[in-house]
């Protein structure tokens, strides 16, 4: 599944909405955890690249079709 391009704010929120809480920021990444455990790590540009997003997706156990319900 195509993922389409995203902005890291949107990226940001769209995990928020997944449960996830940020809990750190240096540079131009982000770091965010779930209650559960999960973490995942990924930059804030203004366009994330949809390789790097799809596999800190895949490492942080995110299925890819629940993260884009969350996209708006």
């Amino acid at each position: 599944m195509k993922l389409p391009l995203l902005s890291g704010r949107q990226v940001v929120a769209a995990l928020t909405r997944l449960g996830f809480v940020e809990i750190h920021r240096k540079g131009s990444h982000v770091k965010m955890r779930h209650p559960d455990g999960r973490v995942i790590v990924f930059p804030f540009h203004d366009e994330v690249d949809r390789y790097t997003l799809k596999g800190a997706l895949r490492d942080a156990g995110v299925e890819i079709k629940d993260f884009l319900k969350e996209v708006k």
